[in-house]
């Protein structure tokens, strides 16, 4: 995030941050959840992850409602 708000000037000090920095905190963010569901419970990271990732869209979101 203070990545994301350097690149808009929202920032209280005088960091600023390129477009490709916010991309490589963004990933680096999503592999360290990742890596860390695997360590919790690496026998059912994956499954929980597909649970949540459907759970999270649109799509799963329309299937609940319908139930």
């Amino acid at each position: 995030m203070h990545a994301l708000h350097g690149l808009k000037g929202l920032t209280t000090c005088d960091d600023t941050h390129t477009w490709s920095e916010v991309q490589n905190d963004l990933v680096g963010a999503v592999i360290a959840a990742l890596l860390a569901m695997h360590y919790i419970d690496p026998a059912s990271a994956r499954a929980t992850f597909d649970e949540i990732f459907h759970r999270r869209t649109r799509r799963g979101r329309e299937t609940a409602a319908a139930a």
